[in-house]
């Protein structure tokens, strides 16, 4: 049987041994969880493309301000190999949007990229969040400014058109769009 050494001297040894190894290292601090996932994002982003929140949180820069008053995407759709973004317009400015679907799908190209949404499908009702308020409506422009407009080239006629028409939908409804 072997013999326990005197306590004094297992009391040296342990403090020898404490001595030389000072225990663990400090434990580092978790990396930010938003740049883990970050790391997990940004591969998927690429391949299914942008969603939703991030189009809605830069809506008024992709579509301008006009427009973006008026509506608020909702959904993107994958059926078929076709994606389609959903917006949701107030009242009758649905048909101003489905007027300006093509431009509103390029801008919207030019901020997603090649996994970017190829149709829109407009719902007409109540957007889902408030929009801040921008600038007031102001006096719809005289007849000869609409037509100094119209003689410029294909792009201002439509943009004459479409303001020709929300200007006769607000007269005749009484109601800001």
């Amino acid at each position: 049987m072997v013999s326990k050494p005197p306590s004094s001297t297992l009391e040296r040894q342990a403090r020898r041994f404490l001595e030389t190894h000072r225990g663990r290292r400090a434990i580092r601090a978790a990396p930010p969880a938003g740049r883990a996932a970050e790391r997990i994002l940004k591969p998927l982003a690429r391949r299914f493309g942008v969603g939703v929140e991030r189009l809605v949180e830069h809506w008024p820069e992709i579509v301008g301000a006009r427009l973006a008053e008026w509506c608020l995407p909702e959904a993107i759709s994958n059926s078929g190999g076709n994606r389609t973004l959903v917006i949701r317009a107030r009242g009758p400015a649905a048909a101003v949007l489905q007027a300006e679907s093509r431009r509103i799908l390029e801008r919207v190209r030019m901020f997603a990229g090649e996994r970017s949404p190829t149709r829109l499908r407009v719902l007409q009702g109540v957007t889902r969040a408030p929009l801040p308020a921008t600038q007031q409506m102001t006096k719809p422009p005289s007849a000869s400014q609409v037509s100094e407009r119209v003689e410029e080239n294909l792009e201002a006629r439509l943009l004459s058109a479409l303001d020709r028409f929300g200007n006769s939908v607000k007269s005749r409804n009484g109601t800001d769009l």
